[in-house]
Formats: structure tokens, sequence, C-alpha cells
């Protein structure tokens, strides 16, 4: 038996022991023999566990004698954001069976659900229905930890297959037509298919997708440094460098020189959506170009080296835009790097292309090492309300986090986990430390030589017990972690990190991606080792 059989029957015993659980705690206070009993199903688990967005109940009645389709996605997840729409239109054009889709608000990094509410208004796909699974009590039971996720339920109404990960319309309609077909739980085959060629494995996301490639385009005056330096930031699959925005069609280098063309030296950024975005890409931009300068950037002068940021996709724009806003907002003179359509693109000569890798010693007017930098946005990490933290954290954590308490040593949940993988804030998910960085103190609880970078922790005098000590927090969510002290290795650096287990949470390296945290991958990867190293190799590392 392959391998991938093995897992999926694993992962569908997995599945129907989650769903006697949920349906024995739906039942609870439901009248002995009542007609929900007797009708019990995982389509009627379903509709106990979610709401509709508006919170009022669920009615699934529709879907009797259906097969159903569900998708379980996440406001962070870029590829489910980015096949929303596709997902809208199958909901739209299926005929005999049904789609629905799932959030689970204040669960596994997403927002509350008012605030999703909120900013659902904002892209609302109308063909979509959505429900949300508040806490993620559903998603939780299901073992659901990757998004996004695909769960299949036949006509009547019991489970039928789960697939972590992105799959293609022809594959759920395959899939639908093995659910019509099955009367009970059981595993699916994509490729059992009397009426149509096998079909190949789903294209999966988090642990073995394929990279989702968008495109933006930067000018950052001569291109040869700003393509080397776009081709190290994480995410990137390919940079090309190349002419944009002038008065024709097809320039050469002397046209921009000589000739008044108009163009601007500028790279085209490939770049994969699972793991990078605009904002971040433009953190490493905004690094290594001087804003005020017009027409002119290092030593380089003239319109051909003017700055600018160029979209293909008109849902850039405002995502661009609002990032020049914050960067504004750091000065009083005003920036003035163009933010445009992209009107007409054309890749520069060959010897332009990869110029630096042909000629180590030439010309580059920025500091490459800056892509080496880790940037991480606090913003991206909003602190929740006190009320939101109640429902979101256990005892424990609540107490540890927001009363400085202290968990025992030695029977908490990391002291002894050394796993490769990334653990970031329990309040806010923000990025703290990184497993290459942890070592066994034999102190009973999670210790680290040092934070991913110094930012996101916070050090304060603590003299609670007649002790002086170095209280540490995060610093988006001002938690407390635990404290620093001076007796770690002396090879790297001297400090413990002191970490209480409950103050923080482990995503493992194979969930990074998954669950938005791909362009960190170098920090618990030694890429250095590898010079064909990068985050969309790592998918299956």
């Amino acid at each position: 038996m392959k391998k991938q059989e093995i897992i999926g029957i694993i992962a569908v015993v997995a599945l129907v022991v989650a769903v006697l659980v949920i349906w024995k705690q739906a039942s609870q206070g439901e009248e002995k023999g009542s007609d929900t009993m007797n009708e019990a199903s995982f389509i009627k688990v379903l509709e106990k566990s979610v709401t509709n967005l508006d919170g009022t109940p669920a009615d699934l009645s529709a879907t009797a004698g259906k097969p159903v389709y569900v998708k379980f996605w996440a406001s962070w997840c870029p590829v489910c954001l980015e096949t929303l729409d596709e997902t809208g239109e199958l909901a739209a054009e299926a005929e005999d069976f049904t789609v629905l889709s799932v959030v689970s608000p204040n669960y596994s990094s997403e927002m509350n659900a008012v605030d999703f509410r909120d900013w659902y208004k904002e892209i609302e796909v109308k063909e979509l229905p959505v429900l949300l699974d508040e806490g993620g009590s559903l998603a939780r039971s299901l073992g659901i930890r990757s998004y996004p996720t695909s769960v299949f339920i036949n006509q009547n109404g019991n489970l039928f297959a789960s697939y972590p990960g992105q799959i293609a319309k022809d594959q759920v309609h395959r899939l639908i037509n093995q659910a019509k077909g099955s009367s009970q739980t059981e595993t699916a085959d994509p490729a059992a298919d009397t009426t149509a060629e096998p079909t190949p494995e789903p294209t999966l996301t988090g642990e073995t997708g394929a990279a989702v490639p968008k495109e933006i385009y930067f000018a950052g005056g001569c291109f040869w440094g700003v393509e080397a330096f776009m081709e190290k930031l994480p995410g990137v699959l390919d940079v090309e460098s190349g002419y944009a925005n002038g008065k024709w069609d097809n320039p050469s280098y002397e046209d921009l020189i000589y000739r008044d063309s108009g163009h601007a030296e500028t790279v085209k950024v490939t770049y994969d959506a699972r793991i990078t975005d605009i904002p971040l890409l433009m953190d490493y931009y905004l690094s290594v170009i001087n804003p005020f300068s017009v027409n002119r950037q290092g030593n380089d002068a003239g319109v051909q080296y003017r700055t600018g940021i160029y979209f293909t996709d008109p849902q850039d724009e405002p995502v661009i835009e609002a990032r020049m806003a914050e960067e504004q907002k750091k000065y009083e003179r005003e920036i003035v790097v163009e933010v445009l359509p992209l009107e007409r693109f054309d890749p520069a000569e060959e010897y332009h292309q990869d110029y630096l890798d042909k000629n180590p010693g030439g010309y580059c007017h920025i500091d490459l090492n800056l892509a080496n930098e880790i940037l991480i946005d606090p913003a991206r990490y909003p602190k929740p309300d006190k009320a939101e933290l109640k429902e979101k954290l256990n005892d424990e954590q609540f107490e540890v986090t927001q009363n400085s308490a202290t968990e025992p040593s030695f029977s908490n949940e990391y002291w002894d986990l050394f796993e490769p993988g990334l653990y970031v804030d329990i309040v806010t998910g923000e990025p703290l430390f990184s497993s290459k960085d942890k070592y066994e103190a034999g102190c009973g609880w999670p210790s680290f030589t040092k934070p991913i970078v110094p930012e996101v922790v916070t050090e304060h005098v603590d003299t609670s017990y007649n002790m002086v000590r170095t209280e540490v927090r995060s610093r988006s969510g001002d938690t407390h972690l635990g404290h620093v002290f001076d007796d770690g290795p002396a090879e790297l650096g001297g400090k413990r990190y002191c970490i209480n287990s409950a103050s923080i949470r482990f995503i493992p390296e194979a969930d990074m991606i998954a669950e938005g945290y791909g362009y960190l991958l170098r920090v618990v990867q030694n890429k250095s080792e590898d010079p064909d190293w990068n985050e969309s190799s790592q998918i299956n590392p």
C-alpha cells in the first residue's frame, strides 16, 4: 500500500473519531429520542457548530439529498484569498451539489467575528456562502491545521473525504461524483473515475503545495543592483530587468540614454503569494532607495533612474497606496515614488540580466546585504482586546500572559520540544523565537539564546520576589513571556531567554507556509548551506 493511501486512511479514521466527539458534544442537552438524534449525521453536526455570517443560526436543510463541498479558509491565507472568486464561481455553477465555506474566528490566528465581518464586507464574494465556526471548535475537532482544507460530505450527510490545501475545480467535481456513490465515510480515491482520465493528486498548499505566482514591478535606479537585491528576498521566484512605461515598445538601452524614450529602468518581480506579499516586498524596496530623490539614485541621474512601483492587478493599487501612506508618516518631506499601472514592460538586453552574477565586481548603488535583514511588521499582529483574550486563551495562558504568572517547570508544553519550527506570541501571533536558537538549559522551561530579531521583544526591570531580574515581554502584544539571564552559552552570546510555554505557540516548519509564516523559513533553516535554497523549494523539505 502506498504511503499516501495509508495517510489518507488514517486521516479519514481521525475524521470519523472527531465527528463522533463533536456529535456527542452537540447532542448534550437534547431530549432523549429527539428528531435531531434520530437524524444525526455530519451535516447536522456542521449545522449545530456554525452560524451564518450575520450570527444567526445556520440552516442547512437545503443540502438534504445532495453531496456537499465545504472549504475551510482563513483571512490571513494568501492562497485562500487568491481562490475565493473561483470558489464563488463553483458555488454559482453547482446544480447537483452544494458549496459552503467555513471561517473560524478566534482560532489559528484568525481575527474575531466582528472584525472579520467588517473586513469581509470589503471583499465579499456574493455567490459564496460563508459560515462562522466561532472559536474553531469544529476545525479543531476535525484536526484542521492548514488552510485551505476541503471537506466532502456525501448525499446522506456523512463525511466522505478531507484534503488539506487548494484543489482544482475539476478535482472537486470528480470527488463530488465519487461522494455520490458513497453511503458512508470512506477513503476517497481522486484517480477513481470511470468517465474521465485519472485525476492527478490534488495540488496542495502548506506542506506540499505548488507556488502561487504573482508579479509586481519596481523602479529604483540602476536595475543591476535592484535585480540582485530582489532575487535575495524571501518568496521571490524570479526577477527580470527591463524598461517600463516609456513612449514606445521594444526600446533599446541606448533609447533611454540618447533618445528620451521616457522609460524607467525597472525589475519585474515574480513572487510566491503564499510566502510574501506586496507590503513586505515594499518594506525591503524602501530600505534601499532614496524616496525623496527625483530622477536620481546613487550616482545615476536621469529620468530612467526615477523611482516607481507599477502594478498589473488593480486590486494591488490600494495595498501599495496604503503602504506608501504609512511610509509618508515617517517624514515631513514628500515622498516622490510614483505608483502607477504598468503600461508596458520590455525585457532589457541579455547582458543586463543577472548582471552582477556575471560581473561580481560590477557597479551597484545599493547594499545587497540589506536583503538578509529579517523584517517583521508589528502591524500584522494586532493585540485583541481583553474580552477576546478571555475567549481565546485558557486560564493558565491568560494568567501567564496578562498577569505575569509563571507556569510549572518540567511540566509545560514546550520545555523539551526540539523540532524545527517557529515560536510565536500566543496572544498576537507575532514571531518571536526560532527553533535554531533553542537549547536544553536544564531549567524546565523553553530556553533560547536570542529572539529572531531584537525588536520583537522588550525588556523591563522586575523587582518581584525581592529579586532584580529582567522581564521579557512581546512587542506587539505586550505579553509577559518570561525573563532573560546572563548564564546562556558564552559562544552564542551568553544569554538565556527563559520563556513560558503558555506565552507562545509552536508552528512546525512544515506548517509555516500554510499559517502565513513562510517568509521566515530562512530563520529555521540554514540557507547558506545550499546555493539553490529558496522558500518555495522548502515546501516538502
